[in-house]
């Protein structure tokens, strides 16, 4: 919605703009016409006027001024003089101020006699500023009505756009039932924009429906076969195996069997709506954090490593079982995996766990980066995508969990995952 705004702003902006030159030319060719016909009108007036005059006294004729006209001569030695404030006057129109009145003045030299002909303009100059006061007032009237039809305008240009953005927002253009957009617009820009959106959002819903086809399909198909592998590790262990080591193989199969299931789980849970969490039993974090402790114990001490669970508080709250299931799991493996020696340590605390390693750590500019799909630590470890600390993340994020990395007291690694109270 700022967006929007920002939009009819510039609108206004641009009408205001648009009007304060138009109008500013304006008043300027205006007040240059005044000027320039006030100059020629009083030189062509006052010229025929003093020729007149002279005309009259050649012929010993009486004439008569204008009110408001004075005629002063100087002859050809300076007798009588001018008045000081005409001094400078030369031949020709020009304007002449005295005591702050303007006065239009022509002079006309003739032999050697010059004469100057003086008009006093108070009248023509107190409607000359009235006429300068409406132009004034002219231009501000413009300034508030360009002002005034901008925000109109903006109103009306911007409405389609708006109710096309709550549109656009609303959850329900998402069903495949959902009426196209551009059928509700003229086949203008914004007719344009909402046919976009309608394609666009097109194949988000194809996009959707072919993800809810595959969540479904891999729930049914994936599971299946898990179920059976897993159900003959438990017939075949219930019935016992004479060989140690096909028993330990078939441990491993079933060990792996568990954690496919939970990736299948974590990864379908994942690819629910916010709002479409589904089912999840609620499990004492201490409970699963016993499990996870004893069945990864096998795999830590294969490395020659300690893993233990340490608590430095009780919590009794219950959490999602599989998404914190996941969280454990993926944590526990990553510190065991990049550990050479030492210990695995996972400490409960109340509204949390950390899970703490001796390794050789991580640097301050890379802890950020191990958050990110597809980024691993050393590379010599293994053909592993980098995907179990970027599922850690997103569950976290999904369920309001904050993750941290920071450095251990005794050089490696320390995840420190806080339930934030929803």
């Amino acid at each position: 919605m700022s967006a929007v705004k920002s939009l009819a702003r510039r609108i206004v902006i641009a009408f205001v703009l648009m009007t304060l030159v138009v109008a500013s030319l304006f008043s300027l060719t205006v007040v240059m016409s005044i000027s320039f016909t006030e100059e020629n009108y009083s030189s062509s007036t006052m010229g025929k006027q003093l020729d007149d005059m002279l005309n009259a006294l050649d012929k010993g004729l009486p004439f008569h001024f204008e009110q408001g006209s004075e005629l002063y001569v100087r002859g050809p030695d300076g007798q009588p003089s001018l008045p000081p404030w005409l001094a400078r006057v030369r031949p020709g129109f020009q304007e002449v101020e005295r005591d702050g009145d303007e006065f239009h003045v022509f002079a006309r030299e003739s032999g050697s006699m010059l004469y100057v002909l003086v008009q006093d303009q108070e009248e023509f100059e107190r409607r000359e500023d009235v006429l300068y006061a409406i132009i004034a007032i002219a231009f501000v009237i413009s300034m508030l009505s360009a002002w005034g039809l901008g925000l109109l305008m903006a109103r009306r240009v911007i409405a389609p756009v708006i109710r096309l953005s709550e549109q656009v927002q609303h959850r329900e253009q998402l069903l495949t039932a959902a009426p196209p957009l551009a059928a509700g617009y003229a086949p203008d820009e914004v007719g344009l924009l909402a046919a976009a959106f309608d394609a666009t959002l097109g194949e988000l819903r194809q996009a959707l429906e072919r993800e809810r086809f595959f969540t479904s399909d891999v729930s049914h198909e994936l599971r299946t076969p898990l179920m059976v592998i897993a159900s003959s590790c438990d017939l075949l262990l219930a019935r016992g195996i004479a060989d140690p080591r096909q028993q330990v193989q078939v441990r491993r199969i079933q060990a792996s069997c568990t954690e496919m299931q939970e990736l299948v789980e974590t990864f379908m849970r994942l690819a629910r709506t916010a709002d479409d969490k589904g089912e999840d039993a609620e499990t004492p974090m201490a409970q699963l954090a016993a499990e996870q402790i004893d069945r990864l114990r096998p795999e830590a001490e294969g490395r020659g490593l300690e893993l233990s669970l340490a608590s430095e508080g009780g919590d009794d709250g219950r959490y999602p079982a599989a998404a914190l299931r996941a969280v454990l799991s993926n944590l526990l493996r990553n510190a065991i995996h990049y550990t050479d020696k030492g210990y695995v340590r996972l400490v409960l605390r109340a509204g949390g766990f950390s899970v703490c390693d001796s390794g050789a750590g991580i640097p301050p500019e890379k802890r950020e980066s191990v958050f990110q799909p597809f980024v691993r630590g050393d590379r010599s470890r293994g053909d592993g995508l980098g995907l179990g600390l970027s599922l850690v993340q997103r569950i976290c994020q999904r369920q309001g969990w904050r993750i941290q990395l920071s450095e251990n007291h005794s050089g490696g690694c320390e995840f420190r995952v806080d339930f934030l109270p929803g």
